[in-house]
């Protein structure tokens, strides 16, 4: 049930907060009732007396959409859209919510910058995080991907510590926000125990394998001095190690015949 800020759309009423998501909802509903047009100024007044049929048929579209907006607004906000044109009424909503005071826009970066999770679910955290982002774009506060980051990151309880801690040995070129949000939902899944804790010790295996096989080209071997293993997986240490093993199992044999072919 509705708490009676929300319109009949099942969205929040236009108030001194939430504008940024308010315009985006508000534009949707009225394209999908063929008014948009008249309200964005792509459609203009056509041109004859005011009572020919094109001038009525967009007269009325216009007074539709103006509805639409008056009832999508809490009444504080009727001082602003007392203009008959609804083009004219969506520009004032917009210079007046874009030209916000000071304070303004202190209270929302302080709610953007201290956002926590705490009982959200991590989908609904990043939403509200890009929810606050959006709304300081609105007020021209410059938000980059790499403030949500911060936030998401930093808003997050000590059992994501280990998280947090992995993702700051990321190389910086893989640190998008793409890249942060989806290990997130994977690491709330896994805490979740929705990918048992095997597979995921699994995946960190293989992860590690492929990355020495990656970088073996680049190892030398302290025994031989060639490149491409370790010391411990030298073929030549194995040969040595068989060979010195078959006299210790082997007293009486002769050690030339056994070194036969090795020096």
């Amino acid at each position: 049930m509705g708490n009676g800020n929300e319109t009949n759309s099942g969205f929040e009423k236009l108030n001194d907060s939430n504008y940024g998501t308010w315009k985006k909802l508000v534009k949707a509903l009225l394209v999908r009732k063929g008014l948009w047009d008249v309200v964005s100024g792509d459609e203009t007044l056509p041109s004859g007396s005011p009572n020919t049929k094109p001038v009525r048929a967009f007269r009325k579209r216009q007074a539709e959409a103006g509805a639409e907006i008056i009832l999508h607004v809490e009444p504080s906000q009727l001082p602003f859209i007392e203009d008959d044109d609804p083009h004219v009424v969506w520009e004032n909503l917009a210079a007046m919510h874009q030209a916000r005071g000071m304070a303004t826009r202190l209270t929302v970066r302080r709610q953007f910058w201290k956002l926590e999770k705490g009982e959200l679910s991590v989908q609904a955290f990043i939403s509200e995080a890009r929810r606050l982002a959006n709304q300081l774009k609105d007020i021209g506060v410059t938000v980059d991907d790499e403030d949500i980051i911060l936030v998401l990151t930093g808003g997050l309880p000590p059992t994501y510590d280990n998280f947090v801690v992995s993702l700051d040995s990321t190389p910086p070129s893989n640190l998008s926000l793409e890249y942060v949000i989806t290990r997130l939902l994977n690491e709330e899944a896994r805490q979740l125990g929705l990918i048992p804790a095997a597979e995921t010790s699994e995946r960190r295996n293989v992860a590690f394998a492929a990355s020495v096989k990656r970088n073996l080209a680049f190892i030398t071997c302290f025994n031989c001095q060639k490149k491409g293993h370790f010391a411990n997986d030298c073929p030549q240490k194995k040969k040595t190690e068989t060979v010195a093993a078959n006299i210790v199992t082997d007293p009486e044999s002769d050690v030339e015949e056994v070194y036969d072919g090795v020096w």
